[in-house]
């Protein structure tokens, strides 16, 4: 549960209303937009008359200052033929003109699944017309005139950006993005009642059953279940959140609106601010904060007020990297009076799963971390500038990995080891030092013989130092 508040308590802090709870960033990080310029004749309320494509260009995307309600912007759920949004992910770009064009929209492009014209037919564009939010022979007209269009782009497209495209609206001389046409907003409703509800095959509560809702204790008229904001609490894993039948899904931990609407904007922002990426390969960081004892609400906004102040700073100074560096270490300076509640998941297609979970996280026990760390890198390793919190984290997969040679099994066998040492670090329980070298002992003849002798050279002094470092912590643990 104290995950869930805390996620609640970040939720609450956006202050959204209206549909603004369900929306999301199309991208987490600055970029670029291809936006598509549709002209329509007549009125924009229910079907829109589009008669073709005036222009494509580009234009800035940045992900902390867009407005949720202009891009009105929800990620459909995989293995769908409908989108919510006529808003197109299209990721990195290729190295040239050429290699773009054959992305986008080679001969034949209607048979190739991997091209960006066929996604945007068949993943968005077709349901629009399917039903009546754009009239007949619209989808033809748009993708006509996009393939007229897309040199105005092309030559200028970078492939060190990530790129959305959105199909934006030409009216009277006005600009509109999707959240700013009625007729889209409506479809983009119709769309999330029917996701709410769990689409056609949704299992109906009985009318004689009452249930309160499983956060506020409030009465639930509906039933929403956390599987909507959460794609790791599916309903066959127990370990994550409580799991029973399919049938009995009405039944499992379902919350009212209002702590749905919560939750959504807290993982939103979560997202958004809190997403530590790149201390493990694949794996993303979530940290959590939640404000415990007297002034709670007083201590969690200063927190919330001074982490988005750094990143804003950091952002205007060109140095977000390294910010991102020292994520651990910055809950450890701005977290007194907070606890942490640290999930660490992985994207997996549709699904989220989670590796690891660690609640009630004080920042003191983040900054005794990072001073053993400290004085174990000084005075066994002789280094004369300390290093962060996040360094010593990932310094732990990398010697691991160092030591699994080639082989991609031992490899994971390798972070998830790593990752039981973080969060024994995390937890203050003890460290497995004597499993440590038993993995790492035996493969030192390997690593010498098969790798660089001067790389070999560093991991083995990495693997001492992460020896003397858990047997610190072990010190101050049994103390």
């Amino acid at each position: 549960m104290g995950f869930l508040r805390a996620m609640q308590q970040m939720g609450q802090s956006e202050k959204k209303e209206g549909l603004e709870p369900y929306l999301v960033r199309p991208m987490a990080q600055d970029g670029k937009e291809i936006r598509v310029w549709l002209q329509v004749k007549g009125d924009l309320q229910e079907t829109l008359d589009i008669v073709g494509v005036s222009r494509m260009d580009l234009a800035d995307y940045k992900a902390n200052a867009l407005s949720l309600k202009k891009y009105m912007y929800k990620k459909a759920p995989s293995q769908t033929t409908a989108s919510f949004s006529p808003i197109h992910p299209a990721g990195k770009m290729k190295n040239n003109a050429e290699q773009n064009r054959a992305a986008f929209c080679p001969p034949q492009w209607e048979d190739n699944k991997d091209t960006h014209f066929f996604k945007i037919k068949n993943r968005i564009l077709n349901d629009y017309e399917r039903e009546g939010v754009f009239s007949a022979g619209s989808v033809e007209r748009i993708l006509q005139g996009m393939q007229g269009k897309i040199d105005m782009v092309l030559t200028d497209l970078d492939n060190q950006q990530s790129y959305i495209v959105i199909f934006v609206v030409e009216h009277n001389g006005d600009l509109l993005y999707p959240g700013e046409v009625p007729a889209l907003a409506k479809y983009f409703e119709r769309k999330l009642k029917i996701s709410l509800s769990g689409g056609k095959k949704a299992v109906k509560k009985p009318d004689h059953t009452h249930q309160n809702c499983s956060i506020c204790g409030k009465n639930n008229s509906g039933t929403v279940t956390l599987d909507k904001i959460f794609k790791f609490a599916t309903f066959d894993k127990v370990s994550v959140l409580a799991g029973l039948d399919k049938k009995g899904i009405p039944y499992n931990f379902s919350i009212c609106q209002s702590c749905f609407e919560q939750i959504s904007s807290g993982r939103e922002k979560v997202d958004r601010i809190l997403t530590k990426r790149g201390l493990l390969p694949d794996i993303l960081v979530w940290a959590m904060p939640e404000a415990i004892g007297y002034g709670e609400k007083a201590l969690f906004e200063k927190f919330l007020y001074s982490w988005e102040e750094k990143l804003t700073a950091a952002e205007l100074a060109g140095t977000g990297e390294k910010t991102e560096e020292r994520y651990f270490s910055r809950l450890a300076r701005i977290g007194q009076g907070m606890v942490f509640h640290f999930i660490f998941w992985q994207k997996n297609n549709s699904q989220e799963i989670v590796h690891l979970m660690v609640e009630d996280v004080p920042p003191e026990r983040l900054a005794r971390l990072e001073t053993a760390w400290q004085k174990v890198t000084r005075e066994f390793a002789g280094w004369h500038k300390d290093t962060d919190l996040d360094t010593a984290m990932k310094s732990i997969y990398k010697t691991m990995s160092a030591f699994a040679g080639k082989s991609s099994a031992d490899k994971i066998i390798f972070r998830n080891f790593a990752l039981k040492v973080i969060a024994n670090m995390l937890q203050g329980e003890v460290l497995p030092v004597d499993t440590f070298k038993q993995l790492i002992v035996p493969r030192l003849p390997r690593l010498v013989f098969e790798g660089d002798s001067k790389k070999a050279g560093l991991s083995m002094r990495y693997a001492e130092l992460w020896v003397e470092y858990m047997n610190r912590l072990n010190q101050e643990v049994s103390r």
